[in-house]
């Protein structure tokens, strides 16, 4: 399946940095396809119905965990081992393996002994679960070469496992939607907050941003290869999805799939200081008119100016002449022309600096710059201004279903 240096890629990440949670594993049946969802406080009905959805030529890993003990955390582990064998008494993983449905790998990672340190929270559970899969697909337990990855609360469409086809990417990011809750109030900001995050994405793409795409842990998939080339997900208790496909970008494509939508959940949950539920509640009953909202789409302008130059500079001295006082200002703030000097005395071949300056000026340092434009002369603006941008003109081309676009037009 892989080339050699492929392969020693794989055995050195199995090796060194993988999770220690697969080391034993073995299951005596194969899969064509393999699924992990990290699960903490979820309900046992949803995930249940999610896996007997699955194909059965499929694996589902499912990685419960909590950061203490956590009674309803418990009780989804104790849910599962009615339909679970385990290999031995002091196991902390257990399998369901009939042929007539989709196999299932539980890992625990909720009992005392097996807790998951808070600050490494979710993170560590996308990995573990991650890891296992590599190993599987490694092993040839698993046929295909991908990782997917989604949450508990998700339903995946009918094309889930075959919108992907074999290519050069090192990662995938499925289209999406959440389901709209029941009081218009509440609508109104899960929209506004669909509408936030497309603007940022396709104001990146419009941009010539390779990382303008949507960074949720529930609709990613990761060619296994790149997966051990970057480490794997980064241990971390909220933004692992983000920094994952930061990484995945810099070895090569994100595609943004086209075909049937996961679907999201729309519950407003704070367990983490950033994700869905944190930023619907700050959209909710807020007055459009006059509240600002949004990134100023001028901010994008200055990112392209910004990404033109460092895709066609041969030196740094070049970079330092671009003319528009605002990037000159990022430049001041960051002090990143002493960054790109040293580059540059590194690089052999202006194509190597070119590279190198574009893998430093990542999804990262490009949302620093769009927050540097914003705090100095570029504030928010509000729904009126932002849905003038020229990528809301071409809305085919955006995370935003036209639908829900349009019914937040009425709004402005």
């Amino acid at each position: 399946m892989f080339s050699h240096r492929q392969q020693s890629t794989i055995d050195q990440y199995l090796a060194q940095y993988s999770e220690p949670d697969g080391v034993e594993i073995t299951l005596h049946r194969q899969f064509s396809q393999v699924l992990v969802i990290p699960a903490y406080s979820e309900r046992p009905a949803t995930l249940t119905r999610l896996w007997a959805e699955m194909p059965t030529d499929s694996l589902l890993i499912l990685v419960i965990n909590a950061p203490a003990l956590h009674p309803k955390t418990l009780a989804l582990l104790a849910h599962f081992d009615g339909y679970c064998t385990r290999p031995g008494p002091q196991a902390l993983w257990q399998t369901s393996l009939h042929k007539d449905k989709a196999g299932l790998l539980v890992i625990n990672r909720c009992y005392p002994q097996a807790l998951i340190p808070e600050q490494q929270g979710v993170g560590l559970a996308r990995k573990i679960g991650a890891d296992i899969a590599l190993k599987l697909i490694n092993d040839g337990t698993v046929q295909s070469p991908i990782i997917h990855s989604t949450d508990a609360d998700a339903r995946l469409p009918k094309d889930y496992f075959t919108q992907i086809q074999p290519s050069d990417a090192a990662g995938w990011v499925y289209a999406y939607r959440h389901r709209l809750p029941a009081p218009e109030h509440l609508k109104t900001a899960m929209r506004l907050y669909e509408l936030k995050l497309s603007h940022f994405t396709g104001g990146l793409r419009w941009a010539g941003s390779r990382f303008g795409h949507a960074s949720l842990g529930s609709i990613i998939a990761i060619n296994a290869v790149a997966y051990a080339q970057v480490r794997g997900f980064p241990k971390r208790a909220t933004g692992e999805d983000f920094y994952l496909l930061n990484k995945l970008a810099k070895i090569g494509p994100i595609i943004r799939l086209q075909g049937g939508r996961v679907v999201l959940s729309p519950r407003l949950s704070q367990r983490v200081p950033i994700g869905t539920g944190t930023g619907v509640r700050a959209l909710i009953d807020q007055n459009l008119e006059k509240t600002a909202l949004f990134y100023n789409p001028e901010t994008f302008a200055h990112l392209q100016l910004l990404i033109t130059t460092l895709t066609t500079a041969e030196t740094t001295a070049a970079i330092e002449a671009v003319s528009d006082p605002k990037i000159q200002s990022y430049f001041t703030n960051s002090n990143c022309l002493s960054t790109f000097r040293k580059l540059e005395a590194n690089a052999g071949r202006k194509t190597h600096f070119q590279r190198a300056l574009l893998n430093w000026f990542d999804g990262f340092q490009q949302l620093k710059f769009i927050h540097h434009l914003r705090d100095l002369d570029l504030p928010d603006v509000t729904l009126a201004r932002v849905l003038q941008a020229p990528w809301f003109q071409s809305p085919h081309a955006l995370d935003i279903r036209r639908d829900r676009l349009e019914k937040i037009r009425d709004l402005a």
